[in-house]
């Protein structure tokens, strides 16, 4: 990590530099000289940080030299970065005269001494004479010299780009067979619940196995109820008992106490059959285990089994494995089987041969443990020449004599394999629990936030690139993928990666618990904590805590740890009587901080106006921070806001985040419209005239041309065409979702006939980038509106119309070309669901009205799979339409709620392409489409896979 961290404070240097002379800054004589001193003296010491990061896993003197090295780096860094924000806060000033004696004068004390312009002369000069010591101390280790940068050569990658699936088994076949047998065998002897243990080492694959077990169609088949549950370490019977809960019901639990959640848990067992799988237990203390073991215990029918996985024996014994069944090794063959797997994929057959007898020597260094196996298969993926993998090989990583040598060793090889900015990102996820699912979103924020993105516009991009990496080369596993399966969000570290991580990392994170015991007392914040003055990510749990306890510590902890690049304080539980309730405005001292988050705080009223003084902020997530009002004056300081996370900040209007210099603004969760019209008085009561409406503040969505993501416009009720068109919506490429609410923020307030007559021109000018993914519009109170824009929305595939209350017929979106989803809730009004939503045809056969160019006019709905209508109140009917083909390819229909609705098209019900039936509260479609011969209509559904009618599946003769 040295080589990352130097390579980053020279860049820093050199950056500062031409930031000083851009700006006019005067610095005291002598400074410009020691900053040239110290990048000479950065480059000297990087040509040996390539060979001094491999040696000191062996050297403990190396290692020594460079921790020394890397803490006077940062300090070199936190200098220049704070000299940095002195000039940025300076600009900011000029421009802002009327913001000085408010704001800047608090600023001004929470810089440190240092940066000041006589401060920062002696502190550079005392830095530079600490780094000279550390450069001719160098000479002393004889350092191999490498003037060519490890992070400029990129692995040679295959044709192919995909990931490697390294989930593919081999081996365990015998193991599986032997794990099904146990859980389907019944023995009446056996009192209570039969607990099967699988014991291993890290990287045996215990989870692995537990999961093809899981998932076999015989298991699948024998048990009513299968649950699972990743334990980890510490055992928190809560969060279990939840979880558990939650599985059984589907429904997430918002109960406090143990005991009612393990009542809940037996209720819900009581005669089901069930498999509980508990995964990676650590624990061996009985008593965490005893209420949870009673209750399932006591009401689990014959056939039941909880399967274990764990790395200790005595975990197995405590919790009364009545079973145990040790995973070994992988044999020669198949471990040779998996790493070439891996390692090989993409390649052809004639390169396969030439390495094939180096790799079945490397293969069989992996000692049988298949996370070996895929990570060193990951590594030489992108090595190509025998003299590559002959270095590998001969390498005396081999060598370490740590705990679990067999698995780290490898794990060293492919960490010292990546380029400099790579290593230190991989090392950084140490901060996360084992077993954390890893946003990628927030990963990425993380990174940059830390400064290992560099600090160009493409920080994002390039995270994206280091992701998809270290994903590649087998870092990460488990991953999920979003709904359309084209991008990761989330991820996990296997438990002995994770270790891994946390043996590189030390110092720079610290993860505070918060039920530490000190004094006899609940100590939020650990005392040792308040020294880590140089601590640069600090993560808080604010869930478990006392808030008056937390509140009071927030102040001497801002006023200690102020080189802080990450603060997360946020709520995880988003439990009010448990949040923040006031954050200090001692957070105005951080100045180096990058990322916020105080999410789910929800007792939080007021954000301080300190928090606009940290002008190098890059994220601000406040979600569901749902009791922040919004401030009378807001300075507009975050120059450097990328991301601003403020979904379900219902008291905040966007004008309060003072948005307006944040041109680099690329996520905005909510804009929430500020309307500015005329209120008169007439019959005693307020209405707003829509002539008479002023301007509001969506047209200042359009100084935000970098947003992209999800974007949700609260308001558009009182706000002019206008407006709609400044907003620019359709020139924000990177859109993927957006949502338009016609909500007016004037609640209350009866409005003239035909005041909303503008909403479909406000719509027409709200168009969207032809990129856009999803929509959903909602709370439009005119009549029905269909865009002009829509139709060319040709990557469009989830739309969901709600709440439109006065909409008394359906748009036609037959015509949208790629829809996939289709969601249409609450319209109130419509009686009838005809052909210019389903479909029309002219006399001579073709649509009705023009559309994409790109489709079938005699098709509607070409791409629709799945449609919903809910709470539809006043509908009757429901006509199939006149086009030739409609919905080719509809698998899934639900009708909830819809109490008028007389019957389905029979056409839609008849089609062989749909799987999913589910009707819930309608009364008339249940009695019509009933079985066992009593529903007139029942033949006409009796051949579609799944039916549901009101919560329950129908069962079929014979099943």
């Amino acid at each position: 990590m040295a080589e990352a961290i130097v390579s980053g404070v020279f860049e820093r240097l050199t950056s500062f530099s031409l930031q000083v002379a851009e700006n006019g800054v005067r610095l005291v004589v002598g400074v410009n000289e020691e900053l040239k001193k110290i990048g000479t003296t950065l480059c000297t010491i990087r040509a040996v940080l390539a060979d001094a990061e491999k040696r000191q896993v062996k050297e403990q003197a190396v290692k020594l030299w460079l921790d020394r090295l890397q803490n006077v780096a940062y300090d070199i860094e936190d200098l220049l970065d704070g000299w940095s924000t002195v000039v940025i806060r300076s600009k900011i000033e000029e421009s802002q005269s009327s913001f000085r004696l408010s704001s800047l004068q608090p600023f001004a004390n929470s810089i440190p001494r240092l940066v000041r312009r006589r401060g920062i002369a002696t502190k550079i000069k005392e830095l530079s004479e600490s780094l000279q010591v550390i450069a001719k101390e160098k000479d002393d280790f004889a350092f191999i010299v490498n003037l060519i940068r490890n992070d400029d050569i990129e692995p040679e990658r295959p044709k192919t780009t995909c990931f490697v699936d390294a989930s593919e088994i081999r081996g365990r076949d015998q193991d599986k067979n032997s794990i099904i047998s146990m859980l389907l065998s019944e023995n009446g002897q056996e009192r209570g619940v039969p607990i099967i243990s699988i014991v291993g080492m890290g990287g045996i694959g215990k989870t692995t196995l537990a999961q093809i077990v899981y998932n076999d169609r015989e298991v699948n088949a024998y048990f009513q109820k299968k649950l699972w549950v990743c334990v980890s370490d510490p055992f928190d019977e809560m969060r279990i008992a939840k979880a558990i809960l939650e599985a059984l019901t589907g429904i997430p639990s918002g109960l406090g106490e143990l005991n009612t959640v393990l009542e809940k848990i037996h209720e819900s067992i009581v005669g089901k059959k069930f498999l509980l799988v508990l995964d990676d237990v650590w624990t061996e203390d009985e008593r965490k285990w005893q209420s949870l073991k009673c209750c399932l215990k006591s009401g689990a029918p014959p056939g039941s089994k909880i399967l274990v996985t764990t790395r200790k024996e005595n975990v197995a014994t405590v919790m009364g494995c009545t079973r145990l069944f040790h995973l070994g090794k992988l044999s020669e063959e198949e471990c040779w089987s998996l790493f070439s797997q891996v390692a090989f994929s993409g390649w052809n057959h004639r390169a396969r041969q030439i390495l094939a007898d180096i790799g079945k020597k490397i293969a069989d260094k992996c000692n049988g443990l298949p996370l070996a196996a895929k990570t060193l298969g990951g590594l030489l993926r992108f090595k190509k020449s025998r003299e590559q993998w002959q270095r590998i090989l001969d390498s005396n990583m081999w060598e370490l004599d740590e705990a679990e040598t067999g698995l780290f060793s490898p794990l060293l090889l492919s960490y010292y394999d990546l380029p400099a900015p790579l290593r230190q990102c991989f090392s950084y996820c140490a901060i996360f629990p084992k077993g954390y699912k890893i946003e990628k979103d927030l990963l990425i924020k993380l990174w940059m936030a830390q400064g290992f993105l560099g600090d160009g516009n493409g920080m994002e991009i390039v995270g994206e690139e280091y992701f998809d990496n270290l994903a590649m080369r087998s870092f990460f596993q488990e991953f999920e993928t979003d709904e359309n399966d084209d991008g990761i969000i989330r991820c996990k570290m296997h438990d002995i990666v994770h270790d891994f991580a946390q043996l590189l990392r030390k110092r720079e994170c610290y993860v505070v618990a918060s039920n530490v015991i000190l004094d006899n007392e609940q100590a939020v914040i650990p005392s040792l904590l308040y020294n880590a003055k140089k601590l640069r990510s600090l993560l808080v749990d604010s869930c478990p805590s006392n808030s008056s306890t937390l509140n009071a510590s927030l102040p001497r902890l801002f006023d200690q740890v102020t080189c802080l690049r990450m603060l997360d304080l946020s709520n995880n539980r988003y439990r009010k009587q448990t949040s923040i309730t006031e954050l200090p405005c001692q957070i105005g001292e951080l100045i180096h901080l990058r990322y916020v988050s105080l999410e789910g705080n929800k007792g939080l009223k007021e954000l301080p106006m300190t928090l606009w003084d940290l002008c190098n902020l890059q994220t601000l997530n406040i979600r569901l921070c749902s009791s922040i009002q919004s401030s009378k004056f807001i300075p507009e300081g975050l120059i450097n806001l990328r991301h601003l996370q403020n979904a379900e900040t219902y008291g905040c209007t966007s004008k309060a985040f003072g948005l307006k210099r944040s041109i680099l603004l690329q996520t905005l969760e909510e804009f929430v419209v500020e309307p500015f019209g005329y209120l008169l008085a007439w019959d005693g009561e307020q209405i707003l005239k829509e002539s008479e409406m002023h301007r509001s503040n969506l047209c200042d969505l359009g100084t935000f041309a970098l947003l992209r993501g999800n974007l949700k416009i609260i308001g558009l009720g009182d706000v002019s065409r206008r407006d709609a068109e400044e907003a620019g919506l359709w020139k924000k490429t990177g859109l993927r979702n957006l949502t338009l609410s016609f909500n007016s923020m004037y609640k209350g307030m009866r409005v003239l006939e035909g005041a909303y007559a503008h909403e479909s021109s406000v719509l027409e000018a709200l168009q969207p980038p032809l990129y856009l993914e999803s929509l959903d519009i909602n709370r439009m109170n005119g009549p029905t509106a269909f865009p002009s824009w829509m139709v060319s929305l040709t990557m469009l595939k989830r739309v969901r119309l709600w709440a439109c209350f006065n909409w008394k017929t359906l748009p036609p979106m037959w015509k949208l070309p790629v829809l996939e989803h289709l969601e249409i809730w609450e319209m109130k009004n419509v009686k009838e669901v005809g052909q210019e939503f389903m479909g029309a045809e002219t006399e001579k056969g073709q649509a009705s009205s023009s559309s994409s160019s790109s489709v079938n006019n005699n098709i509607a709905f070409p791409s629709l799979k799945h449609l919903k209508f809910q709470s539809m109140d006043d509908w009757q009917e429901w006509n199939y339409g006149h086009l030739l083909t409609t919905m080719p390819l509809l698998c899934s229909l639900k009708i909830n709620s819809c109490l008028k609705l007389k019957s389905l098209p029979r056409h839609l019900l008849q089609k062989t392409t749909l799987q999913v039936l589910d009707i819930f509260d309608c009364p008339i479609l249940t009695e019509r489409y009933s079985r066992n011969g009593t529903g007139e209509d029942w033949h006409y559904i009796s051949h579609i896979p799944t039916i549901t009618i009101d919560g329950e599946d129908v069962k079929r003769e014979g099943n």
